[in-house]
């Protein structure tokens, strides 16, 4: 599972690290390794919602964080990252790059939707394995038992 802390402080240090360039009059070309910071940490935060929506039997089961919990991280941390975004669209405009923040947004919507598309079914097809496996590993006990009760009645017949 994704860290979700450790991904939104990322997201965090990313953003400061943007504004303190702004404020040195850097143009955004000179930040791309801040903007990637931020929109990687940003796609984990989505990654971790993909998995909290789509979560095996077993992760219900057996992890030690609580399902609604784990949702409760994500759903935080997605409204953090939210206004972490505000404050970069904020920034560009105000340095006067707002061409550059409208072109970067239409590029990103495009290839986060093929990317969460991906990471849905990938998640939906992990849970839908592991559920069949776990479905018929009981199966298989609960026919084990019989035989083993069937053979247990014909031996004592005999």
């Amino acid at each position: 599972m994704v860290e979700i802390a450790l991904a939104l402080a990322a997201a965090s240090k990313a953003v400061a690290a943007i504004q303190k360039g702004f404020q040195l009059h850097k143009e955004a070309t000179e930040l791309t390794h801040s903007f990637s910071q931020f929109f990687d940490a940003k796609d984990d935060i989505a990654k971790a919602r993909a998995e909290a929506d789509n979560s095996t039997i077993g992760s219900k089961v057996f992890k030690k964080q609580s399902v609604e919990s784990y949702a409760l991280d994500v759903a935080l941390a997605e409204h953090k990252t939210k206004e972490l975004e505000k404050q970069l669209r904020e920034l560009f405009v105000y340095s006067g790059q707002s061409d550059v923040y409208s072109t970067m947004m239409r590029v990103r919507s495009q290839e986060r939707q093929k990317r969460l598309s991906q990471a849905r079914k990938a998640a939906e097809n992990k849970r839908l394995l592991f559920d069949g496996l776990c479905i018929s590993f009981v199966f298989f006990i609960f026919g084990a038992v019989i035989i083993s009760i069937f053979m247990s009645i014909n031996g004592a017949v005999n």
